[in-house]
């Protein structure tokens, strides 16, 4: 991918084209993914906002994800879509039935723009607390200037850090406990949040798992983007392969087979499609052979660039 020094400059639209073919790793490309032309109106079109399980809905877009946790000292907010999609976001959180005044922490799971676009006005509008892993905290407050890989070519409005997050710390509201686990490489502070909630007197275990795709123009061997990415990377799946969750979501739709676990919930299906402990296995393990596959076939090619 160009850098702004002195490379040629990538295009928003470019750019939203390499994250859907490096989204599919994760999982079957979703209808948003599979597109090449106005991929990034078809990342803002809105899906229609719904209880995933518990006290988590989603209401992000048909293809970006966005979740909601409510309690009743107030909710949080994981992620946010692209810079245009604050009024989508909005929209899904009061149809859904909240107001965006009772949100009071604001997380992530990555900071590039089709996450944590809507940030700034989502944190103004509500007056919420922006909370973000160290790596990526940083890169928050610039406006997504300066990224490892898209250099300044992808900008979103900065926005301040309220709390600066390290590996295995606490996010409290009420009595919800999110777990941040710092799972790195996708982005220097890629996050991966774990808690628990009950649904019909049963506890389930969730996940919403940081990105561990890798973005065409990523190098990891030979004058690696970042010192230690590879490192990095590879402590992630260690990480995330360890972890056995009851339901898991993401970052993007086709990571986790949204539409279709959907459609099967509406139907009725039981136990609730979005429980699916081996989908997260078989995900991560796809994830980390394509990034073996990377590897090999860089090292296997000329050094440097």
């Amino acid at each position: 991918m160009s850098r702004a020094r002195g490379k040629r400059a990538v295009s928003l639209r470019s750019i939203v084209c390499l994250l859907a073919l490096a989204a599919g790793l994760w999982g079957t490309p979703s209808r948003a993914e599979q597109k090449t032309v106005a991929q990034e109106n078809d990342w803002n079109r809105p899906y229609e906002p719904f209880r995933v399980i518990g006290n988590v809905y989603y209401v992000g877009t048909i293809e970006l994800g966005v979740y909601l946790i409510t309690t009743p000292a107030g909710h949080l907010l994981i992620d946010g879509g692209l810079p245009q999609s604050t009024p989508v976001i909005e929209a899904a959180i009061e149809k859904a039935g909240f107001k965006l005044t009772d949100i009071k922490v604001l997380l992530t799971t990555q900071a590039h723009f089709d996450h944590v676009g809507t940030l700034a006005a989502l944190a103004a509008g509500s007056g919420g607390q922006v909370m973000v892993m160290s790596g990526d905290a940083e890169l928050v407050e610039h406006g997504g200037r300066g990224d490892y890989l898209f250099g300044d070519t992808s900008p979103f409005d900065p926005v301040k850090v309220a709390r600066v997050l390290k590996d295995g710390e606490m996010v409290t509201l009420g009595d919800q406990v999110m777990y941040a686990h710092h799972t790195p490489g996708h982005t220097k502070g890629c996050t991966t949040w774990s808690t628990t909630v009950r649904d019909n007197g049963l506890t389930y275990a969730v996940v919403f798992a940081g990105s561990t795709t890798v973005n065409p123009g990523t190098r990891l061997v030979h004058n690696p983007s970042y010192p230690g990415i590879r490192a990095d990377y590879e402590r992630s799946f260690r990480l995330l392969g360890a972890m056995h969750p009851d339901v898991f979501l993401g970052a993007h739709a086709g990571f986790f087979d949204l539409d279709g676990k959907r459609q099967r919930q509406l139907a009725g299906a039981t136990p609730n499609p979005f429980i699916d402990p081996k989908g997260f296995a078989d995900t991560v393990q796809r994830s980390e052979k394509r990034f073996h596959e990377l590897v090999a076939a860089e090292e296997a090619g000329p050094r440097g660039r």
